[in-house]
């Protein structure tokens, strides 16, 4: 079952992944076994300024999309129905590698596939920028997620893909360290949390 989360025009994302797709990922919170799970992507307009917090669209982007989803909203509901698919590809394909089933790669390819070509650099005010073919600029908030996911598979980096240990959470991050030994999203949030837990259960017990 899924629950409206705060709008992220109201509580900004928690980057915590490493990793862009990965934060996309932890865009429903509390993945792990929970009867409720909080959804943050309610609607297109939240995956444009999630874009926005991330970076992947400057105030001008996420204005001008924010417009053409109030002109094309049929489209826009797609695009927001496309990404919930993906993130739910994502978490499973980056979680495991290797046991990426086919459908799931599917989903993946498929943005893929309507991403524009990169084909040159052009200067901006703020520095420089990808110049790109032509293409449905309402999945824009999609591109960078998908270039950074078939990123992380090819390069191998996927393999150190953690998931948080608190079974409610299950967030996902790229474990840097040295040997592998992230736990928790993070330290003050769950790792706390948890703490917190074991010592309650260890004065309750005695």
């Amino acid at each position: 079952m899924q629950t409206q989360a705060p709008s992220y025009a109201v509580r900004p994302p928690k980057r915590l992944g490493g990793s862009l797709s990965l934060d996309f990922v932890n865009t429903e919170a509390w993945r792990g076994d929970v009867p409720q799970r909080g959804e943050r992507l309610t609607s297109y307009g939240e995956i444009v300024l999630w874009a926005g917090h991330v970076g992947i669209l400057d105030r001008a982007g996420v204005r001008r999309l924010t417009q053409e989803a109030l002109l094309r909203p049929d489209d826009a509901a797609a695009v927001l129905a496309t990404a919930l698919r993906l993130r739910v590809a994502l978490g499973r394909i980056l979680t495991a590698p290797a046991a990426a089933a086919a459908e799931e790669l599917a989903v993946l390819n498929a943005v893929l596939a309507r991403a524009p070509t990169r084909t040159g650099l052009a200067a901006t005010r703020s520095g420089f920028a990808w110049t790109m073919t032509e293409t449905d600029p309402l999945e824009q908030p999609l591109w960078p997620v998908v270039w950074d996911a078939a990123e992380l598979l090819v390069s191998g980096r996927a393999e150190r893909v953690g998931s948080c240990s608190d079974p409610d959470c299950a967030w996902v991050f790229l474990d840097t360290s040295r040997n592998r030994s992230r736990r928790w999203c993070s330290m003050a949030d769950c790792g706390n949390r948890n703490k917190a837990r074991r010592h309650y259960e260890r004065v309750r017990s005695s």
